[in-house]
C-alpha cells in the first residue's frame, strides 16, 4: 500500500511538473520568428559602437565639417554603413573656417561605398549667410554629386518668405535650391 501511494505521489508530481511546463510554453510571450532571427543575426550587431563622438574633416589643412553625435554604430560587410541612431549634427565651414551651414536630425545613416548619407526625423538644414532654414522629415546627401535632395514635404524659411513644397534639390551647403510643387507666403514691405 505504501509503495502504491509512493508511485501515485511520483506520478502526480510528474504530472504537475509537465502541466506547469506546458502552461509556461503555451502562455509565454510569442515572438515573430523573423524578428527573433533579425535580432540575433550577426549582421544586425554593429562592429563598432562609439558614444559621444566628434569628427572633424579637413581639406588642405582647413576644417570643412564637424560631425557630433551621441552614438555611432559602424557595420562592416558587403555594403558597409555607419548609423547615428540617436541623431547627429553636422556643421559645414567656409574657406575661412566660419560656420556656413548646419544639419541636424533625429537619425542618420551613411553608406560608405555609395557615398550617400540620409538624415531622417526632424531634419533641419540652416544656411547662416542667407539666414535660410529648411525643415523636412527626410534629406539625402549625395557626396559624389555634392547635392542634397528629398521627395518629402519641405518648408524653407527665409527672412522675407516661407515656402513649402514637396521635393527639393540643393547644393550641399544649401546655397542654391530648387523646390517643386510649391506654395508659400511672401512678405511684402508696403512702406515703399
Amino acid at each position: 500500500m505504501c509503495s502504491k501511494l509512493f508511485l501515485v505521489s511520483i506520478m502526480l508530481k510528474t504530472f504537475i511538473i509537465l502541466a506547469v511546463f506546458a502552461a509556461t510554453m503555451l502562455l509565454s510571450c510569442s515572438n515573430d520568428i523573423q524578428k527573433v532571427k533579425a535580432l540575433t543575426t550577426i549582421d544586425s550587431l554593429p562592429d563598432i559602437t562609439i558614444r559621444k563622438i566628434m569628427v572633424k574633416q579637413s581639406e588642405l589643412g582647413l576644417i570643412t565639417l564637424e560631425l557630433t553625435a551621441p552614438q555611432l554604430n559602424s557595420f562592416q560587410g558587403k555594403d558597409p554603413y555607419t548609423e547615428f541612431p540617436k541623431g547627429l549634427k553636422i556643421v559645414f565651414f567656409d574657406s575661412l573656417m566660419r560656420p556656413k551651414s548646419e544639419l541636424t536630425a533625429n537619425y542618420g545613416i551613411s553608406w560608405d561605398n555609395r557615398k550617400l548619407m540620409e538624415a531622417k526625423g526632424n531634419v533641419v538644414m540652416k544656411n547662416f549667410a542667407k539666414a535660410a532654414q529648411l525643415n523636412s522629415e527626410h534629406l539625402t546627401w549625395d557626396e559624389n554629386k555634392r547635392k542634397m535632395f528629398t521627395e518629402e514635404f519641405v518648408k524653407i524659411t527665409t527672412p522675407d518668405k516661407i515656402i513649402t513644397g514637396k521635393s527639393m534639390e540643393s547644393d550641399e551647403l544649401f546655397d542654391n535650391w530648387t523646390l517643386r510643387h510649391v506654395s508659400g507666403t511672401i512678405y511684402v514691405n508696403e512702406q515703399k
